[in-house]
């Protein structure tokens, strides 16, 4: 039998203890880690080695995971890329998804299930948490309003519109909507311009007072 090949991970995460400590699990366990403490960090590490996985947080000092995660995918569009996260990121779970990240596993795992995650994960087995599973749904009955059906527009709004319009009613710029939902400034601009299509609108107030009528915002909440 011929031996197996050592999978080489790229771990990135801004808690050097928490880093540390889990490189060392993985050594353990067979593999061979690179680690960075940032997103400009591990685009260097890509510079010089080749990675059959990566582990990001999403909470990373300058390029956020999303970010690390769009320019990883643009550099390897088959890359595997597991989200570590040790909060609830369920806001964010559809826009990881589109993203295309492989899998998304909390840092509360035990050790063994930590592993085999990531073992389902080279397998190209997507790993998700149970509760962020069964918000999986059809988006196309999730949204729904006749009005704009009618006048011929896309009927369904995606979370990650509804967050931004949301984040629009309550008056922040698109800097501090990107940094709020750990999106880049160029992709909020992106999701403003589609919203503005799929409702109308040509200003950011008439995007809010329709969001209002169509009930995509409540003014009580």
């Amino acid at each position: 039998m011929g031996e197996s090949v050592v999978k080489h991970i790229l771990l990135v995460d801004d808690h050097r203890t928490f880093l540390a400590g889990t490189a060392i699990i993985l050594e353990k366990n067979g593999f061979h880690v690179t680690t960075a403490s940032s997103g400009t960090q591990a685009l260097g590490w890509m510079d010089q080695s080749s990675f059959d996985l990566y582990v990001y947080d999403l909470k990373l000092p300058g390029m956020n995971g999303f970010e690390l995660t769009e320019a990883t995918l643009q550099r390897d569009p088959d890359a595997t890329i597991v989200i570590l996260t040790g909060e609830d990121i369920s806001e964010h779970y559809d826009r990881l998804i589109e993203l295309g990240v492989t899998g998304i596993v909390e840092k509360s795992l035990g050790e063994h299930e930590f592993i085999v995650s990531l073992q389902l994960a080279l397998q190209q087995l997507t790993v998700i948490p149970v509760h962020l599973a069964r918000q999986l749904r059809s988006k196309e009955g999730r949204y729904f309003d006749p009005y704009l059906e009618a006048k011929g527009a896309n009927r369904t709004l995606s979370d990650k519109e509804v967050a931004v319009l949301k984040l629009i009613a309550q008056g922040y710029k698109n800097k501090e909507i990107a940094d709020r939902l750990f999106m880049s400034q160029r992709n909020v601009e992106y999701v403003i311009s589609h919203l503005f299509e799929k409702l109308g609108a040509a200003s950011r107030q008439e995007a809010v007072m329709k969001g209002i009528e169509l009930k995509w915002l409540n003014l009580d909440a």
